[in-house]
């Protein structure tokens, strides 16, 4: 290569993808000037400012002639601030101020400050996970090392300023950031679930939820303890294995925010405001929605019927296909999303639809409300129950703390036996295989079978019943499905809206 010219590695980031990017800098003669070319975008031309502010503040020379830089592949669109860093080393290589000996078998990714210190980035992750099949030392701001660092065969490198980088290229394997790195902080558990005063039943529907990683629709009166109920079932769940968690990391990496116990299943709970890519995720550049972010986790949906209609037919396909993939025209991406869905609403705009004497709302504004959430995506929805209000002597009890130990060992348990017997949850069970394999006894499917024709249930919901019924058996712990399991399982379905809800 000319000693003019100097090509270093940098990562750019397209959904979970980050591609591979080599920054090429032409320190010719000529008139001064620098043009970046390589399909950059409006954040991507500033960095030539930027660059040679950080590098004169950092003790070094720009080269007076023109300066050319190319960003290749030139058919992928670069955005954002990540090339940065690549681009000051690249110029500073080409005029031979950085040591090249070794420079191949570096990647670069940083935002520079006009003084030269390095500013986090987005998908540091995503490029971590996909340098290390190149074996090369990633160099990283300070900021983004911790998430990096989760990779334990990745040579991460964090940096805080431009010299310290041209002092790292030199001698990699004395970076002292490879032992000085801070471990992530880790959020306490609440402890919400002990404290929670009555509703024994929904109690009982958020753990068989947890055992099964079933879908759930919460309905009652304001005030009853619904979304305690949802801010307390991660509890329940037994802490991510590394691989999830890793792949979880990953997408919150690609949104650009770090997560503060990795080992915790995530909660997300969107304002109903939320727009729908927002939720399911895209943009101008493809962005993780909430459904993404809840991979793995718990996607809570507060006053469920004051989302937009359109919004909540969006989660449709991604609670089928546990993933949302996004289409637009510049870009098509695809993001994890086996999310547990959990939702919360009034039975009424007023919310007293249980009680004739203060509920003023009509027929027709019941089922109008009531409406807004699609058939479909409830059919999807395994169990829905009713959260009804306390009564005065457990309103005025003083409260007493309980052990939910035994719960959170049910659940694990039952976790396990799924997993040793399918390799997956009972919720991720197809339909077909799940009435196949299901061992249910002569009265169990007699009882199915009544079900099935007295509430007119649709395949989908007649195979939900059976998972959540055998969710049941195996927190018993059961061999057999048996009839009081199925049993159970269907007083979990408001099939019959109107009648459940005494609208009518």
């Amino acid at each position: 290569m000319p000693e003019d010219l100097a090509a270093a590695a940098s990562r750019a980031q397209l959904g979970m993808q980050s591609p591979r990017v080599m920054v090429e800098t032409h320190a010719g003669s000529g008139l001064p000037g620098t043009t970046v070319v390589g399909l950059p975008e409006t954040a991507v031309r500033e960095a030539r400012d930027r660059v040679k502010s950080a590098i004169r503040n950092s003790g070094f020379k720009y080269p007076e002639g023109r300066v050319v830089i190319n960003l290749a592949p030139a058919d992928l669109a670069k955005q954002g601030a990540r090339f940065d860093l690549a681009m000051a080393v690249s110029v500073l290589a080409a005029t031979n101020q950085l040591d090249t000996t070794r420079l191949n078998e570096f990647e670069f990714l940083g935002e520079l400050s006009l003084a030269g210190s390095l500013r986090p980035v987005s998908g540091t992750l995503c490029a971590a996970i996909q340098s290390r099949a190149q074996r090369n030392w990633f160099v990283v701001p300070y900021e983004n090392a911790a998430e990096a660092h989760l990779l334990d065969d990745c040579s991460v490198l964090p940096c805080r300023t431009l010299t310290e980088v041209v002092r790292t290229v030199a001698d990699p394997e004395h970076h002292p950031g490879l032992t000085v790195l801070p471990p992530p902080a880790i959020d306490p558990p609440p402890g919400l679930f002990g404290t929670i005063v009555g509703q024994q039943a929904a109690k009982r529907a958020i753990q068989i939820g947890a055992a099964g990683a079933h879908h759930l629709l919460m309905i009652g009166p304001p005030g009853t303890g619904k979304t305690l109920l949802a801010r307390a079932m991660p509890e329940l769940v037994p802490r991510l294995e590394a691989e999830v968690a890793l792949e979880i990391a990953s997408i919150y990496s690609a949104a650009g925010l770090v997560r503060g116990d990795y080992f915790r299943i995530p909660f997300r709970d969107p304002h109903h405001s939320a727009s729908a890519p927002a939720i399911v995720g895209g943009g101008r550049t493809p962005t993780p929605g909430e459904a993404s972010l809840a991979h793995g986790g718990v996607l809570f949906l507060d006053e469920m019927p004051h989302f937009a209609p359109a919004v909540l037919n969006l989660l449709r396909e991604p609670l089928e296909s546990r993933v949302a993939t996004i289409a637009r025209t510049a870009y098509r991406a695809a993001f994890p999303a086996r999310f547990q869905l959990v939702g919360a609403m009034n039975p009424c705009p007023s919310g007293r639809v249980c009680d004739q004497t203060t509920c003023r709302c009509t027929s027709a504004q019941i089922q109008a409300y009531q409406n807004r959430i699609p058939g479909p995506l409830i059919d999807r929805v395994d169990l829905q129950f009713w959260v009804p209000a306390l009564s005065a002597d457990q309103l005025t009890a003083l409260p007493v703390p309980e052990s939910i130990t035994g719960l959170v060992e049910a659940v694990e348990q039952a976790r396990r036996r799924q997993t040793a017997r399918q390799s997956h949850l009972n919720a991720d069970l197809p339909g077909i295989e799940a009435r196949r394999k299901a061992p249910l006894t002569q009265t169990a499917h007699k009882l199915l079978t009544t079900a099935v024709e007295g509430f007119s249930l649709s395949a989908r919901s007649y195979h939900k019943v059976i998972k959540v019924a055998w969710t049941i058996a195996d927190l018993e712990p059961s061999d057999v499905i048996r009839e009081v399991h199925v049993a159970e399982a269907l007083s979990f379905r408001a099939v019959d809206w109107e009648n459940r809800l005494g609208v009518g």
